[in-house]
């Protein structure tokens, strides 16, 4: 595909698809009347109509706007429609409590949000030191759902639609996005992504992929970078249609699959293993295939042995057919590294499973593996544009992941010092994550240079945000927070040591026996939960009879505790 200047920017990008797909369906969401499909034709006027509804609401070129709510068709015309009207998307985290997306909402300066009728009560009556939005849109086409100082989606729509004037026009060096980290740092940072940066990866992610006009499965929550930029901005760029799951934990992968015909899907390692899973369950429900199925994959490993390609395509493409996953084409992998027996056994079904790897600072998608010669232990090589450096490496060549390129954000939103640690004066992105390349390009991650904790579902978490939450509950006198290897991802697990002073005040004397502590102990980490976001609560704990290693300055030494306690 060619692109002019224009269509180097979102904005343009929709005008053009709108034009050259017209009739092809671009945004599909299912209901208990069926299907409600919306065309690339219906996609630009209704994100040019809102857009304009905007404005004529007085929304600013430059301004900040939020999107909280599931994945959604008015998700995706809300997110482009804030674009054209020249404004900046702010996509927020729905698991995090009220006053976290207070923060975030106030942090980036969002004076509009869209919000789904479960958060515009939060939205409309806040209270305290957080500022009341000056617009406020129900991201819903139920307007018996929506308070009265709430306006309903349609109803700006149709505003819009009688707007006289020319939207803004914007360039590729505009700001389009800022996207939280979702727990770096005890404070996340909003990434600060150019329409450059942006089309810059979709381009490079299109070109390596090879992706036709395809029907992608929206699996993973919108405001996460991968499948904002990959799972709805890119499939708007090919001409391919998308299908939304609101729930990704909730129902059968494979039934979804079946009745969409999807040919793409974007996920992390834990949506995969759910899904092979399924698809096993399939294959033993039906006696002949699972029969065949046997047979076949002795054949299939054989010929891979021999350097022998395409064969498991072709031998099971009824096997395909008979559990209905023969529509699929692609299963991108993102966020924690993808298990290799998982990428071994899809593409023994005949199914590629690419895994690739990224930042939300680089827009975020950085390396893929090759569709013809993916190596399931890699994270792939590095896409169209963008160049590696390995910093600091040691003598078997592991450093620092070290990424250049047209995607890397333009910085931190308000926070220039922690722009300056994590992206230098020639424009290269440190990751905090080690690694090496081989001879052939190929990447290898081999885990994170600090103490990020990275759940299945491809979030990082901060250790010491949720040592806080703990140390302030009574009986505890002090702990610490890591990831435990658990399956695909890492589990969210404390040492902690009990405040026995105040243990034994509040027991009166009485002797307890160690089982009545952890009792105790159990009950105050359930509290602390509670103040947490579901992907940051801590999953199990060990109780310390002793202080945890500090260092002259206090801080607690994570590694001599690993040393120590080499079981956890």
């Amino acid at each position: 595909m060619e692109n002019s200047t224009d269509e180097m920017t979102l904005p343009g990008i929709v005008r053009r698809s709108a034009h050259d797909f017209q009739d092809r369906p671009a945004l599909i969401a299912k209901g208990p009347q069926g299907d409600r499909v919306i065309t690339f034709a219906e996609l630009g006027i209704k994100v040019e109509s809102l857009a304009r509804g905007l404005i004529a609401r007085g929304f600013k070129e430059n301004s900040k706007c939020a999107i909280l709510g599931p994945n959604s068709p008015e998700w995706a015309i809300a997110c482009m429609a804030i674009i054209s009207a020249g404004g900046v998307c702010v996509p927020i985290d729905t698991q995090l409590s009220k006053k976290e997306i207070l923060h975030l909402i106030c942090d980036a300066d969002a004076d509009t949000v869209f919000a789904d009728p479960e958060f515009l009560d939060c939205l409309l009556d806040i209270t305290g030191n957080f500022p009341k939005p000056g617009l406020v849109i129900a991201l819903t086409l139920d307007n018996k759902e929506i308070p009265g100082n709430g306006i309903p989606f349609e109803e700006l729509i149709s505003k819009g639609q009688e707007a006289p004037g020319a939207l803004p026009q914007r360039v590729p060096e505009d700001l389009a996005a800022i996207i939280y980290t979702s727990g770096t740092t005890c404070s996340p940072k909003g990434v600060m992504l150019t329409h450059a940066n942006i089309v810059a990866d979709i381009i490079a992610c299109y070109n390596a992929i090879r992706f036709n006009q395809e029907h992608f499965l929206s699996i993973l929550p919108l405001h996460h970078s991968f499948e904002l930029t990959v799972g709805l901005l890119l499939p708007v760029y090919s001409g391919s249609s998308i299908t939304f799951v609101q729930d990704q934990m909730c129902g059968s992968i494979l039934e979804e699959l079946r009745s969409s015909r999807a040919s793409v899907i974007l996920g992390c390692p834990l949506i995969f293993q759910r899904m092979l899973k399924e698809v096993h369950e399939a294959i033993q429900g039906v006696p002949a295939v699972q029969k065949a199925t046997h047979i076949l994959l002795k054949a299939v490993k054989v010929g891979e042995k021999f350097g022998i390609s395409g064969l498991a395509e072709l031998f099971f493409k009824d096997v395909r057919k008979a559990v209905g996953i023969d529509s699929l084409r692609f299963l991108l992998a993102c966020g924690s590294p993808v298990n290799p027996k998982i990428s071994r056994e899809f593409r023994w079904l005949g199914i590629k499973m690419l895994q690739g790897y990224g930042l939300t600072e680089a827009g975020p998608a950085l390396t893929f593996n090759p569709v013809d010669r993916p190596v399931d232990e890699s994270i792939g090589k590095p896409l169209s544009g963008v160049e590696v450096r390995i910093i600091g490496p040691d003598s078997t060549g592991v450093g620092e992941l070290a990424f250049k390129g047209p995607m890397i954000m333009k910085g931190y939103h308000m926070v220039p010092e922690a722009t300056r640690e994590i992206l230098d004066s020639e424009g290269w992105l440190k990751t905090g994550d080690l690694g090496y390349q081989d001879e052939k390009g190929y990447l290898y991650l081999l885990g994170r240079a600090g103490n990020i904790i990275r759940t299945p579902r491809g979030d990082n978490i901060h250790p010491e945000e949720i040592e806080t939450e703990i140390n302030l509950r009574p009986f505890v006198r002090e702990s610490l927070v890591y990831g435990y290897q658990k399956g695909d991802g890492e589990e969210v697990r404390a040492a902690i040591v009990p405040d026995y002073e105040a243990i034994g005040e509040h027991s009166l004397g009485r002797q307890l026996r160690d089982e009545d502590v952890h009792r105790l102990i159990f009950r105050m980490v359930k509290k602390a939960n509670k103040t947490l976001p579901p992907f940051k609560r801590i999953g199990s704990f060990t109780l310390m009879n002793k202080e945890l290693p500090r260092n002259s300055a206090g801080k607690i030494m994570r590694r001599v505790f690993r040393e120590l306690h080499p079981a956890e």
